[in-house]
């Protein structure tokens, strides 16, 4: 690849397994050091589906805008299953910082979390520095020296960096499953636009908020995963997205996911 198409790159995190018993972990049930308040929607409480303690995954800083302690906890509504273009699908996730002192501890489960939704095979993890590349959506092929035919080859190329694991992933460039216009997606919806047609992004409303700082940054990139039976949808990945100025504060309650699937 032509050196304009590797300046591309942006660090990242790749998830990736470990056979140690870490704290960072995909599946299973939450190991904290102090309690959280479960998140819930519609009086049901949502499925826990990873863990990431930061002193683990972020300790060289790789991400800066992340914290280097505690543990970032995931949730998602296993029943409705949201796909974030509605802002009606606020609160179908949750992300929760955890940063207690202590032992760590196994989290009691809600009495009323449906068995469906505790999710037996546990995958730990550790990270690994990565670079990402952006998709040929986002770029212009003609600026990096590819022509419209060449297109094949730069998707090619992104295959060969992740290979054939699964692609979990914090911070960087996603990989879409389908349009990769996320940044926007989570900025228009999260401010009340619903973006499941031309009439949300066309709106006026849409044309202020695009106005608005966008300091949108993936969080976590959940791909299927056939080792811990998760499959969104057919083959498809959940993108967390936070604002950089949030995470800088270590405020993740504002969080916005988008599901993608084939």
């Amino acid at each position: 690849m032509n050196e304009r198409i590797l300046s591309l790159g942006k660090k990242c995190l790749r998830i990736i397994p470990t056979e140690m018993k870490v704290a960072s972990f995909l599946s299973g049930e939450p190991v904290v050091r102090s309690p959280i308040d479960w998140p819930r929607k519609n009086n049901k409480p949502l499925g826990f589906i990873a863990q990431l303690d930061l002193g683990e995954v972020n300790v060289s800083r790789n991400i800066d805008w992340l914290p280097d302690s505690g543990r970032l906890l995931f949730f998602y509504d296993l029943e409705a299953w949201p796909w974030g273009f509605d802002p009606n699908d606020k609160g179908g996730w949750a992300v929760i910082y955890e940063n207690g002192s202590g032992d760590l501890y196994s989290h009691e489960l809600p009495n009323d979390l449906s068995e469906d939704h505790i999710a037996p095979p546990i995958k730990y993890v550790k990270a690994e520095s990565f670079t990402s590349y952006p998709d040929a959506q986002r770029v212009s092929l003609e600026e990096i020296g590819l022509s419209e035919d060449e297109d094949d080859e730069y998707y090619d190329f992104i295959e060969e960096q992740y290979g054939d694991e699964p692609r979990h992933q914090i911070g960087g460039f996603p990989t879409p499953v389908q349009n990769d216009d996320m940044e926007e997606e989570c900025q228009l919806v999260s401010g009340g636009v619903n973006c499941g047609g031309p009439e949300g992004y066309n709106s006026e409303e849409a044309k202020q908020l695009r106005r608005q700082i966008n300091d949108w940054r993936m969080v976590l990139q959940f791909d299927s995963d056939d080792d811990i039976e998760a499959m969104w949808g057919d083959m498809g990945m959940l993108y967390f997205w936070i604002k950089e100025s949030d995470a800088r504060k270590h405020d993740f309650s504002k969080s916005w996911i988008v599901l993608q699937c084939c």
